[in-house]
């Protein structure tokens, strides 16, 4: 995996995912497909709310990142642009796992997963 992160900030982008290990674990993260070019890192996904590719991009003139969430079939679903790097894994939380609008419904499908699984 190690020659996955072949730039600095691919390897930056996955530090502050995996600062809290726990969120990007339950999104379903499939680590064979993490790709990255020098200013991004994308990886499919597979959470409650969307199962498909998210890519992260670093904007060097804002120093900011932009979010991309893409549908299995290739077309960008959201563009989130201009998010700080401690509203980064929080930010795709919200878009690939929990519904911050309507929190017992996430843990109406977790529980339901785990009961039926």
């Amino acid at each position: 995996m190690e020659e996955i992160f072949n730039t600095v900030m691919a390897r930056y982008i996955w530090s502050i995912l995996t600062d809290a290990p726990e969120i990007p674990m339950s999104w379903g993260v499939d680590l064979d497909t993490v790709s990255c070019t020098e200013d991004s890192l994308a990886f499919h996904v597979q959470g409650f709310l969307h199962t498909g590719t998210v890519k992260v991009v670093y904007n060097e003139g804002s120093d900011l990142f932009d979010i991309l969430i893409i549908n299995e079939d290739g077309n960008i679903k959201e563009k989130i642009e201009g998010v700080y790097n401690d509203d980064l894994c929080n930010m795709i939380d919200n878009k690939i796992e929990c519904c911050p609008e309507y929190p017992g419904e996430y843990t109406d499908k977790v529980t339901d997963y785990l009961i039926n699984s």
